[in-house]
């Protein structure tokens, strides 16, 4: 088997390799050592086709970048590591059915997982980087062949160790990439872009030649370590060893295919470099790269764009359930904060995003139209701060209408005063908040988010909480979970300007001004809506 082996990857490595991955995985079954690995890989050799093809399905059928790479300065980013596991065990499992054909495909996947983040440019991405990175790569698969010959001729050449814990396949290829992470300025810095594309062997000096020529011989030991592996768990699960594939058919297919692969290889290796040709002349003319950016590069930029949103997203759905959790620390520490004055906000806000002020119209205010409006003109209330000031039972007496109660007129009050202290509130959210019970900002900053998603989203399917959304859609727990911080942030602000207030009362002659009409947020009720309901 070792002769024809030996034969078998000389075919396939003349004719039928196109890439690095190819490489890759074709030259790491050479290195297998251990009598398990080489009947694994004399199995990966006989379906040489789809061991080959699964190694380069990534970049060519899964197009799933994101998971190609490990950004170790931005906390690791990347799912080289999930998806390897995935696939190992995808390789286990095709191992235990007896489908080698299948067990080869997966293997050549696995390879590229595994190998790809061993590579610097995958542990980063600059704009330096966007324009080098296809030249580099065309590079190094010129060079594949003197540049492994350069390891191998080492005297100091790295090899690859695998740990016998648990999670040993990720924490590999995390450790391989911290180490190619540390050469990725430098690859960059002694990379001549002019020269490669004169010819390709130049593009690559003494220092980078060393540098890529290592990082190779600690892909190809690596995958050969982790066959090794695979094979001796495939065995102690299976109690049998992998059947040894005999490899003279393989042989003989591979060499009555050798024209069209080498026609292939030839097509490929055109197209790349013409590829290479436009990048450098666009980069030549504009300074950048944009229409001729390697389609890994684009799919990048785009997916850590995302990325980068969420990460900030999670930053603010932190600090938001921070300053709840420090309010309620500060309800502990201090119980002045249970006095009615001490939760009572002031009218007028200073935020620009709050949708409502006390100088408003009064037909501004939520769920009071314009012929409500009118009727409140009747007894002299206009704006916003007349309605927040009046006294509920005075005014219901004076309208004298059937159908607003005082018990209708406070929950307008409580929706009222939500919209001018929290900001960006819509008039149906805070029709929908009050109708769930909560009737105050404190109320709401006390809560948590699925206690008051479940009591809105009741509320909304009654016909008091439809007519209000008009076929609009509740908010969503997102949405929630801003408004119960920004409520934090409200009461957080009111007990500072609260202590503020209580220290210029110790001062002699100094005078503190409270309107005693100001309506009070105590603790929640539940709206008249919400009992009608």
């Amino acid at each position: 088997m070792s002769d024809q082996g030996q034969t078998l990857r000389q075919i396939l490595r003349a004719a039928h390799c196109r890439s690095t991955h190819h490489h890759f995985a074709l030259d790491a079954t050479e290195l297998v050592q251990t009598e398990s690995g080489k009947r694994l890989a004399s199995q990966l050799l006989r379906h040489h086709t789809r061991y080959l093809t699964g190694a380069k399905d990534p970049d060519v059928r899964f197009r799933d970048f994101q998971n190609h790479v490990v950004h170790v300065d931005d906390g690791y980013w990347g799912g080289a590591p999930r998806v390897a596991h995935q696939w190992y065990d995808r390789l286990q499992r095709y191992l235990h059915q007896s489908r080698f054909g299948d067990a080869a495909h997966a293997a050549g996947v696995l390879s590229h997982y595994v190998t790809d983040p061993i590579q610097p440019l995958h542990t980063a991405q600059t704009p330096m980087e966007k324009v080098l990175h296809r030249p580099i790569e065309w590079c190094i698969t010129q060079n594949y062949m003197d540049l492994l010959s350069e390891w191998k001729q080492d005297p100091t050449r790295i090899v690859f160790q695998l740990s016998d814990q648990p999670g040993w396949l990720g924490e590999a290829i995390l450790q391989s990439a911290r180490l190619a992470h540390h050469h990725y300025q430098t690859l960059l810095d002694n990379f001549d872009l002019v020269a490669s594309e004169v010819d390709s062997k130049l593009g690559l000096n003494e220092v980078s030649r060393r540098i890529v020529s290592q990082l190779i011989g600690l892909s190809v030991t690596g995958l050969a370590r982790i066959i090794e592996r695979a094979a001796a768990d495939a065995e102690q699960r299976n109690g049998q060893p992998i059947p040894t594939a005999g490899l003279t058919l393989p042989m003989v297919l591979s060499t009555i295919r050798v024209p069209d692969r080498l026609w292939l290889k030839r097509i490929t290796h055109q197209t790349e470099r013409a590829k290479v040709h436009l990048l450098v002349d666009e980069f030549r003319r504009t300074g950048d790269v944009e229409q001729n950016l390697p389609s890994e590069v684009r799919v990048l930029q785009r997916v850590r764009v995302i990325y980068h949103r969420e990460k900030e997203y999670r930053q603010a759905k932190a600090k938001l359930a921070a300053a709840r959790e420090a309010l309620l620390a500060a309800e502990k520490v201090d119980r002045e904060s249970h006095s009615e004055e001490a939760n009572v906000l002031p009218f007028v806000s200073t935020e620009d995003n709050v949708r409502l002020h006390v100088a408003d119209p009064l037909v501004d205010a939520p769920s009071i139209g314009k012929k409500t409006a009118a009727r409140f003109a009747g007894i002299g209330i206009h704006t916003v701060g007349d309605f927040l000031k009046a006294d509920e039972q005075t005014m219901t007496r004076r309208l004298d209408t059937r159908w607003i109660t005082a018990d209708t007129i406070h929950a307008w009050r409580c929706q009222t005063m939500l919209m001018c202290q929290l900001p960006s509130m819509l008039a149906r959210e805070v029709q929908l908040l009050v109708g769930a019970g909560y009737t105050t900002t404190d109320a709401l900053a006390k809560t948590d988010v699925a206690t008051l998603q479940a009591a809105v989203e009741t509320y909304a399917a009654t016909y008091s909480g439809r007519r209000y959304l008009r076929g609009a859609t509740p908010p969503t727990m997102d949405r929630l979970e801003i408004i119960i911080g920004d409520a934090a942030h409200a009461m957080i602000k009111l007990k500072r300007d609260n202590a503020m207030h209580r220290d210029e009362s110790d001062i002699p002659g100094s005078h503190r001004a409270i309107d005693s009409n100001l309506p009070s947020t105590n603790q929640p009720t539940q709206s008249p809506q919400r009992r009608a309901a």
